[in-house]
């Protein structure tokens, strides 16, 4: 026998081998399983050690459901062993495929046949595809929901390829690395069958939660980053803190200034460099003085190869294969080591890293490129489980900022938990573009169900900036993507597939009103990150509305399992609920949202952005909108 199935309850049965890969070559589909009497359990003999794999009853939140738990008793020890349960499945008649990423970005949502699958940087990945934590089938009856929880200690993923409306090689591997022989147990999968994707989603989130985020939305916040990025200055930190405090709307919401990347010596080495003479102490106090809770960025498991520790502390960095320490970091053609969190020294200094600007003042930490310690092949402590590396760097951090500050965990591995930060980036980096606007709401949808109830979710920054919005001399100045052009590149100026003849700051009013309303009905993080005092009336008038506006729960993306990017939202406030309809198409389109579907009621309204009357005719929102422009309406209880 090569082949089991499985019984899912409410779907067809499923036909699955086993699969098994060492060091990295091709999976080994194992040929000889044998089924228990009960048909719960089927056992195999593979090259590196006896395989056995159970099926058990299991509850996703209220439908029944099939869990799968593997195991493998290892002959002797290997540097990476794959162990899949479920290996080279085909389903048939799929509708719709929403993967999820395993860190910010990374979420596909798309109707199916395709001819592509994207993430959020466009980039052509053909038609495979690679998800975690959740997976999502549709059919036309029916959703098959595959979870995997939050906490592994052994990364597990779900790959598969889609070929027309058929999903094929459909499978489920764990990875475990530097194993020791003995016995290794891959992370339970479930398998269910269900009719409401997204309450399944979000019934997955309620029993993921470890420590429940705050109750309260977190402050209104500007962030140095997506206008200055490398520029920034002390000076031009505290104009923007004096227009805010100057000005009487910003004033009353904004209470966060928060320093992004620029303010420090180098990646590794977090002491102010000359742009901010006066120190980072300093700058904390005048915050706190003006009023602001200051934040700081920090990459804190970064070392760029000038700074101290790289030169002076070699017993501190991740390892190469063959042992050395390695550039594994790089971002932007901009190199460095990467901190092993395994290595005493290390935990020391985040400790005291973070201790120091605790104590300086800074409330908030907004800690970057987590997921780039992954990169690093080896550590001195090869026993840790790769799925708790990212909790061991975080647990000084958490411990140092604790009942001092919030921490938003930034290129994030979800596997960590949610028990040791605050808010956590949905999406990928956002700019003042079009496409950028676009294609971060796919994950902002695709992450709706942590919102507000897993931790509080940061859509990236309230950007409105452009043509339209801003008397900014200096629009379109900052080219910082140049940094992708090769030496023998022989195209100059735009042309398509050349990253750097993007400008950053082309967003056009309508298309930032879509921006900010996804990040307003998303219900977590709102932080404005233009250079304000440039920005002209229309500009200020949508900064202004976006922070003054009423804090919502977590929103429900309605047509996320019909659609390549959500276009109908509902969010319930305080005072009644708002409802969004986003053409991100380039031609006119009418959309419909019948609101008695979802348990509200309304007849009349206002559209955020202009104030106008909006009707809504029996129980229904029609908005006949131009290309990339939408309604976001509010309605009383």
């Amino acid at each position: 026998m090569n082949a089991y199935t499985l019984l899912i309850p409410g779907f067809q049965p499923v036909s699955t081998r086993i699969a098994v890969a060492k060091d990295g070559a091709e999976p080994i589909v194992l040929d000889n399983l044998q089924l228990s009497a009960d048909g719960r359990a089927v056992t195999a003999e593979s090259p590196f050690g006896p395989v056995s794999v159970t099926l058990a009853d299991a509850r996703d939140g209220d439908a029944p459901a099939i869990s799968i738990s593997a195991s493998i008793d290892l002959a002797e020890p290997c540097r990476t062993l794959d162990l899949y349960p479920v290996f080279g499945v085909e389903l048939y008649n799929a509708t719709h495929l929403f993967t999820h990423g395993r860190s910010m970005g990374g979420c596909k949502t798309a109707v199916l046949p395709k001819k592509t699958l994207t993430t959020e940087y466009w980039e052509d990945d053909g038609l495979r595809f690679t998800s975690f934590f959740q997976t999502v089938v549709s059919f036309a009856g029916c959703k098959l929901h595959v979870t995997q929880p939050l906490r592994q200690r052994h990364i597990t993923k779900v790959t598969g390829r889609a070929d027309g409306t058929t999903i094929r090689d459909f499978s489920i591997g764990t990875r475990f690395e530097f194993p020791a022989a003995g016995r290794l147990d891959a992370t339970v999968s479930t398998f269910a069958s269900v009719t409401d994707g997204f309450k399944a989603l979000c019934d997955y989130g309620d029993a993921q939660v470890e420590v429940p985020p705050a109750a309260d939305p977190p402050p209104v916040g500007w962030n140095s980053w997506d206008y200055y990025r490398w520029t920034i200055t002390e000076d031009e930190v505290f104009k923007n803190a004096e227009f805010i405090a100057s000005d009487p709307v910003l004033s009353k919401h904004v209470k966060r200034i928060i320093v992004d990347d620029g303010w420090q010596y180098c990646y590794g080495e977090w002491d102010a460099n000359s742009l901010f003479p006066s120190g980072m102490a300093s700058l904390a106090s005048r915050l706190r003085k003006m009023g602001f809770t200051p934040g700081l960025w920090i990459a804190p498991l970064t070392a760029e190869p000038h700074s101290r520790i790289a030169e002076w502390h070699p017993d501190m960095l991740a390892l190469s294969e063959g042992g050395d320490p390695c550039l594994a970091f790089e971002c932007m053609r901009r190199y460095g080591f990467i901190l092993d969190p395994t290595v005493e020294k290390t935990q020391r200094f985040l400790y005291d890293l973070f201790a120091r600007y605790a104590d300086y003042g800074y409330g908030y930490f907004k800690i970057d490129f987590l997921m780039q310690l992954f990169k690093a092949p080896r550590f001195h402590d090869n026993a840790v489980p790769r799925g708790e590396l990212l909790r061991l760097a975080l647990k000084p951090i958490h411990e140092a900022a604790r009942g001092k500050a919030d921490i938003l965990g930034c290129g994030y591995g979800y596997e960590a938990g949610d028990d040791m930060i605050h808010t956590v980036r949905a999406g990928s980096d956002i700019h003042a573009t079009w496409g950028n606007a676009k294609r971060n709401a796919v994950s902002v949808a695709a992450r709706a169900w942590a919102s507000n109830r897993v931790w509080t979710t940061d859509p990236d920054f309230c950007v409105c900036r452009g043509p339209e919005t801003s008397a900014d001399p200096d629009l379109g100045r900052l080219q910082c993507l140049y940094v992708y052009v090769k030496p023998d590149e022989k195209q100059r100026g735009p042309a398509p597939g050349h990253s750097w003849t993007n400008g950053l700051d082309s967003i056009l009013e309508g298309e930032a009103r879509c921006l900010l309303s996804v990040a307003l009905v998303n219900g977590g993080a709102i932080n404005l990150s233009d250079k304000l005092y440039v920005l002209n009336d229309r500009g200020l008038d949508l900064v202004r509305r976006t922070v003054s506006a009423e804090r919502g729960f977590a929103p429900v993306p309605v047509d996320l399992f019909e659609s390549d990017v959500a276009s109908k939202w509902l969010q319930r406030t305080p005072s009644g609920f708002r409802a969004l309809l986003v053409n991100w198409e380039d031609a006119a389109r009418e959309l419909a949202l019948d609101f008695g579907a979802f348990g509200y009621a309304a007849s009349r309204g206002r559209d955020f952005w202009t104030d106008a009357p909006v009707a809504a005719k029996d129980n229904v929102l029609r908005a006949a909108l131009p290309p990339h422009s939408c309604l976001l309406a509010e309605f009383a209880k």
